[in-house]
């Protein structure tokens, strides 16, 4: 269980590392309207995901499979659902720009990549 708090940690951070780069090539390039869509798009990203991390990882190393696998799939649907209703309450915003703030949210998808490659990394014993 410890490897996937650590697993879970290492995707959040690397969404939120990612998401604010892009905010702040959104600032460089368009201005802070732009950087400050770029984060909101990221921070969705982000929040949804410790969403489902928690929902997954809540049970703790006793759960039963029937148990984790639930826990997967209700978190997944919060997540979805708390992703939808925040990026329609942002579109409809007049002051969020779409396209900083969705390419802020894409971004964030690459946090799973790089928080995920941590799996194949060969773990050392002690």
């Amino acid at each position: 269980m410890q490897k996937g708090r650590r697993q879970a940690l290492a995707v959040v951070l690397s969404q939120v590392l990612l998401g604010a780069a892009v905010a702040a090539v959104c600032f460089v390039i368009s201005g802070s309207r732009a950087g400050a869509s770029a984060l909101l798009g990221a921070g969705i990203g982000v929040a949804a995901t410790s969403l489902m991390a928690f929902a997954m990882l809540r049970h703790g190393e006793g759960a039963t499979l029937m148990r984790a696998t639930i826990g997967f799939f209700l978190g997944w649907l919060v997540k979805v659902g708390f992703t939808i209703a925040l990026l329609v309450t942002a579109f409809r915003s007049p002051n969020v720009e779409a396209v900083p703030l969705l390419a802020a949210y894409v971004a964030t998808f690459f946090g799973y990549w790089f928080g995920a490659a941590r799996l194949g990394e060969p773990t050392q014993k002690q």
